[in-house]
């Protein structure tokens, strides 16, 4: 048996020990992962009954692409704007104060997208759509920031990775929620926009209580106990200064970053565009099992996220993205085999999902990590308008498919496929070719065609 002396000296090492992070950080991030997941969901549910929207509307493929990209991309028209209101509204806890309003707006025009009344026609959809994603884009901004606030500088890298896996695992649940839906209601499409919104209220009602002056207290004592940095980033509110945008767009790592970023989005948004049609016109799924079966990829698209936003911790950001891009662009191909059997459909879906959300926190982490101290705001928030500007990939995508033969032809699909994998590979080129390294051994000393100066690093 061990001595008392040992075992004392055991109790105080494992006591020294740091936890991970306060209380009060875990649950804001459960309050927090809650609220984006239902974000995510309002903006997925068009996705996953696509082809019931097709039907009752009568839309051919180009229609289509037109349209969800216009709904996509007005996601970011008012992010920047939005973020700086919130942050004038307050800050850490009292940030509910603004985004109240916000989760407020896309709740609301999610619940009535899916009144038949006001969206008997076309045009109707996609008003209430657009207006839902701006408040959207603009709930992203505030609800990222919430999580950085409630979170130890030293945990932010987990908890913004941890936070950002409710839009694959949020949404893969709702696939199948949506899924159910449908098939108790008859494939009506309009009740997973009428009832799945109302599922924030007990959640925001609940956080909203939890936001509170004194947990906020409480979590900047423990934090300051557990030797961490309690963090409210006020560099956010003095960003946006005269010429910041004109300077950032100088640093090739910002610029070439959020010209990756579009990439990916307009792959990750082509994708799904792309994948529920296809099960259900080539592969001839009925509309509930397109929607259940189209969100496979989200659970190794949280996994990944988490993963890949660590690992590039190590061996550096421009290694991890070269790593990604080139996975993407063999995963999309692949998507051509998903309707030829489930084993297909779940293999290929699982495969491209450790990558497709992957790309997001570690290409932002490059660009923040390129910022000058006072930028990062601006820097985030010339990425973030990219990134939903490459949410015009459907525009293409049903272009092509018309131009193969429509929606139950085949050849069009695959055109597409080939077109979003060759997104992927430009992406890999000019991270390869136009970036630095900036943070493991590497930072500085790896081979590129711009000087490591003008990429923000010393």
């Amino acid at each position: 048996m061990k001595s008392t002396a040992v075992r004392q000296e055991e109790s105080v090492k494992w006591s020294a020990k740091p936890k991970f992070a306060p209380s009060m950080s875990w649950m804001a991030l459960g309050f927090l992962w809650l609220i984006f997941a239902m974000n995510a969901t309002s903006r997925e549910i068009m996705f996953r009954v696509m082809p019931a929207i097709v039907d009752d509307y009568q839309l051919s493929a180009d229609v289509v692409g037109e349209m969800v990209s216009l709904i996509m991309v007005s996601t970011g028209i008012l992010s920047i704007f939005g973020a700086s209101w919130s942050d004038k509204r307050g800050l850490g806890w009292a940030r509910k104060y603004s985004g109240v309003w916000i989760a407020l707006g896309y709740t609301t025009f999610s619940i009535l997208t899916g009144v038949s009344a006001f969206t008997s026609v076309v045009v109707g959809f996609v008003v209430f759509q657009v207006i839902k994603n701006m408040f959207g884009g603009i709930g992203e901004s505030i609800e990222v920031s919430t999580v950085a606030e409630w979170w130890p500088r030293e945990r932010r890298g987990f908890a913004l990775g941890a936070h950002h896996s409710a839009y694959p695992w949020g949404t893969l649940l709702s696939g199948l929620l949506i899924s159910f839906i449908l098939v108790h209601f008859d494939g009506e499409w309009r009740m997973p926009f009428l009832l799945i919104p109302l599922l924030i209220i007990p959640i925001y009602i609940a956080y909203w209580f939890f936001s509170s002056k004194n947990n906020y207290q409480k979590y900047e004592k423990d934090a300051i106990q557990m030797n961490y940095t309690p963090t409210i980033d006020t560099e956010e509110i003095s960003a946006h200064k005269k010429g910041a945008v004109k300077e950032l767009l100088k640093n090739p790592n910002i610029l070439v970053g959020t010209l990756c970023v579009l990439l990916g989005q307009a792959a990750f948004t082509g994708l799904n565009f792309w994948l529920a049609p296809y099960l259900a016109f080539v592969g001839h799924f009925n509309y509930a099992a397109a929607a259940g079966w189209s969100v496979i990829f989200t659970i190794t698209g949280g996994i990944g996220q988490i993963f890949w936003g660590n690992i590039s911790d190590k061996i550096g950001r421009r290694k991890t993205l070269l790593i990604a891009f080139a996975w993407l662009s063999v995963a999309l191909v692949l998507f051509q085999f998903s309707a030829q059997n489930l084993v297909w459909l779940v293999g290929v879906q699982l495969f491209a999902g450790i990558c497709t959300n992957a790309i997001f926190p570690v290409t932002f982490s490059l660009i923040t990590d390129s910022a000058k101290s006072g930028s990062t705001g601006t820097a985030m928030g010339i990425s973030m308008t990219g990134m939903y500007l490459g949410a015009v990939s459907p525009i293409v995508l049903g272009f092509l498919i018309n131009q193969g033969g429509g929606w139950n032809s085949y050849s069009g699909y695959i055109t597409g496929l080939y077109f979003l994998a060759s997104c992927m590979v430009i992406a890999f080129l000019l991270i390869l070719f136009f970036t630095r390294e900036t943070v493991g051994k590497k930072r500085g000393k790896d081979w590129s065609l711009v000087k490591k100066e003008s990429c923000g690093i010393e």
